[in-house]
C-alpha cells in the first residue's frame, strides 16, 4: 500500500458546474490499485494468525502424548460465541489436559458478557469469521475513508455581491470509491463562480469489512489482531509453564 500511495498514482481535479453555482474536486486516478493483491495479503495474515492458535493446542496435545495423527489433524483452536457452542466442542478437546481446557474455557468470547457475544469489540470473533470468510471472498473495500482533510481553496466570483452572497461556504465532502472521476467534495456558492485554484489534502485509510458489514482499516486491524492473538498465547503458555513446573 505505500508503495502504491508513493507512486503518484492519485492526483485531484475541479471541475465548476454549467450554472457556475457550485464547483466540484474530483478523483484523479492513473492507475488502479493493486485490491486483488492487497485482499490477498490481508487474508493471508489473518489465516496464519488463525493457524498460529491452531498449531499451540496441536503442540500441548503432542506435548501431553497425543500421537494420532488423525486426531491432531482436526484439532483447533476452539473459538465459541455462545456456551452451548463450548459444550459442543467439549469431545473434540477431550485428548486436552485439563488445565489447557480450563484455559480455553477461560479465553472464550462468550466469558465476556458485556459484548454480548458477538463480533461487537471482540477481536477472537472477528479473527475466527474473517479466517473463514477470507478464504471464499474478497474483504478489501476499495472506498476512501477520510481520516484528515484540509482544503484551501480560492474562489474568484463574477461579481462581488456573489461573493458576500456565498458566506459561510457550503461544503459537502463525500467518501469517495477509489475510482477515477470520483467526488471528494462539492462546495457550492449563491453567486456565479469565474475561477477556482487552491491546494486539497487527505488521509485516508484503506478498509477492510467484517462480515457483519462494519468496516475498519486494514492495517489497523492486522495489528489489533496481531496483538489480541499474542496476548491469547501468553495467557496459554503461562497456564502451561504453571501446570508443567
Amino acid at each position: 500500500m505505500q508503495a502504491w500511495t508513493r507512486s503518484d498514482s492519485c492526483g485531484a481535479r475541479a471541475s465548476i458546474a454549467e450554472d457556475r453555482l457550485s464547483w466540484e474536486l474530483r478523483l484523479q486516478v492513473s492507475q488502479p490499485p493493486p485490491l486483488a493483491e492487497w485482499g490477498f495479503r490481508f487474508g493471508e495474515s489473518v489465516n496464519h494468525l488463525r493457524a498460529t492458535l491452531d498449531n499451540l493446542v496441536v503442540a500441548i496435545a503432542r506435548q501431553s502424548g497425543v500421537t494420532d495423527e488423525r486426531q491432531l489433524k482436526t484439532l483447533m483452536f476452539p473459538i465459541c460465541g455462545t456456551p452451548k457452542e463450548w459444550k459442543s466442542r467439549q469431545k473434540a478437546l477431550a485428548c486436552l489436559p485439563d488445565w489447557c481446557r480450563d484455559a480455553l474455557e477461560q479465553l472464550q468470547p462468550f466469558q465476556r458478557p458485556e459484548h454480548g457475544g458477538t463480533l461487537d469489540e471482540d477481536l477472537l470473533l472477528a479473527l475466527r469469521d474473517l479466517d473463514n470468510s477470507t478464504k471464499h471472498h474478497l474483504q478489501v473495500k476499495p472506498d476512501l475513508a477520510p481520516q484528515a482533510i484540509q482544503h484551501a481553496p480560492a474562489i474568484e466570483f463574477e461579481t462581488e455581491e456573489g461573493a458576500a452572497a456565498s458566506v459561510p461556504p457550503d461544503t459537502e465532502v463525500m467518501v469517495a470509491p477509489l475510482e477515477d472521476g470520483a467526488v471528494l467534495l462539492r462546495h457550492r456558492t449563491n453567486g456565479r463562480i469565474k475561477s477556482v485554484e487552491g491546494r486539497y489534502s487527505i488521509t485516508v485509510q484503506v478498509q477492510v469489512v467484517l462480515p457483519d458489514s462494519r468496516a475498519f482499516g486494514v492495517t489497523d486491524l492486522l495489528a489489533a489482531l496481531w496483538e489480541y492473538t499474542r496476548v491469547v498465547m501468553d495467557h496459554v503458555i503461562g497456564t502451561a509453564e504453571q501446570a508443567w513446573a
